[in-house]
Order: structure tokens, then sequence, then C-alpha cells
């Protein structure tokens, strides 16, 4: 393994850390609902997590940064504000767009980016408002920025997962070892597939306990 591919996995390390200042500990996707209302019980977990990671993050949120990625590639700063529009405008609750920004911004703000670059066109316009930063897009400029390719993509799925299954622990309602083993079997069920065709998300219970959870007076979360 060469000096740059050693600084390639470092960075994709650090930028998937629970370290790294995105605020994402500060959100469960609306798992904080689906948990305080008592719709999901410990033996339906791995289940509920595998519809986040099938009909959410790999059927949606991958796509998205697969083909933003490819904009990065094609230095199509037009196509990139536009997939970024769709990606903010397809999140239903407002509590999933807030989130998607938040992360976004918090990614690009924690970062220094090649000057001169349609990454750092793109960053430039998110801190001006002129296109929304979401994050499934942000990590794409990022992947493209630090030369990532597509390993970008395992961070992006990496920390969803973390974010759903720390607020899970947070509340105390699994422990660490509990965790891990839901990391471990949604780990398993992982493809990182390059097909940006049937873009979609389907998983109603999210929006819907995600709207009702902004006005929960007693949350511990802000999604």
């Amino acid at each position: 393994m060469d000096t740059e591919e050693i600084k390639k996995y470092l960075n994709l390390i650090r930028l998937s850390d629970t370290f790294f200042p995105l605020g994402s500990f500060a959100m469960s996707q609306g798992m904080e609902e689906l948990v305080s209302e008592k719709i999901i019980n410990k033996g339906r977990l791995n289940s509920v997590i595998n519809l986040y990671l099938e009909k959410i993050w790999k059927s949606f949120d991958l796509k998205i940064f697969m083909m933003a990625y490819n904009r990065f590639k094609e230095n199509d700063i037009n196509g990139l504000v536009e997939l970024d529009n769709l990606c903010y405008a397809s999140k239903l609750a407002e509590e999933n767009r807030s989130t998607l920004t938040r992360m976004g911004k918090g990614l690009l703000s924690a970062l220094k980016l090649k000057e001169g670059t349609i990454a750092q066109k793109y960053k430039n316009m998110v801190m001006d408002r002129s296109t929304p930063g979401t994050y499934p897009v942000t990590m794409a400029a990022v992947a493209f920025d630090f030369n990532l390719a597509e390993l970008g993509a395992i961070s992006l799925i990496y920390v969803n997962m973390m974010e759903v299954t720390a607020s899970l622990v947070r509340m105390g309602f699994i422990d660490y070892i509990d965790a891990q083993e839901i990391l471990d079997g949604a780990i398993q069920k992982i493809t990182i597939e390059e097909d940006t065709a049937d873009l979609n998300q389907s998983f109603p219970a999210v929006d819907v306990y995600s709207m009702r959870h902004e006005t929960n007076p007693s949350r511990m979360f802000i999604s």
C-alpha cells in the first residue's frame, strides 16, 4: 500500500468517525419517535434497520451520491444544483430535510477543499445558500476532492447506520453489545452498487413519525 492509498483510507476513517463534527450525534432519523410511541421493540430492530438500509439509504441516498459524484467528474455544476434540490425536496418531513443540510454543511465547514475546483465552487454555493447542501451531495464533493472515488459511499452508509444505532444506545433502548450485533447484521447485507436507475425511497413510517417527532415536547434528538 503506497502513501497516497494510506492517506485515502485514513481520510475515509476520519470522515466516518463519530468525532468528526457533522452533528449527527443529535439526530435519530425518526427512531426516537418510533421508540417513544412503542412502535418497535428489540425483536424487530434488525428488520427495522434493514428497512432503513434498503428503502432509504441504498435506494435513495446512496444513488444520489453516485449521481452527484458523476456530475463532479463531468464538471456539471448545474446538474449538481438540480440534484441537490431534488434530494432536499424528496424528504417529506422538515426534520429529515434539515438533518440532510445540517450534516452537509457540517461536512463542508470542517474541511478545506482544493481551490479552483468544482468541489470548491459547489462548497461556496452551499455557504452562500445558492444550493441546499444535502449530505449525499456534499459527501460526493468531498469524495471527489479527496480522491476517495466511490469509497465515499462506504462513509455515507456507515454514518447513517451509526446515527440511528447510536441514538438507540443513548435512549437506553439497547446497550453497546446490542448495537454491535445490529451493525454486524446490517454490514453483512450491504452491497454498494453503481447503478443509479430506479431512484426511490419508501419507508412511510419514518416520514410519519418524523413529522410527529417535530411536536414532541420531550424529545432528546433534533430528528
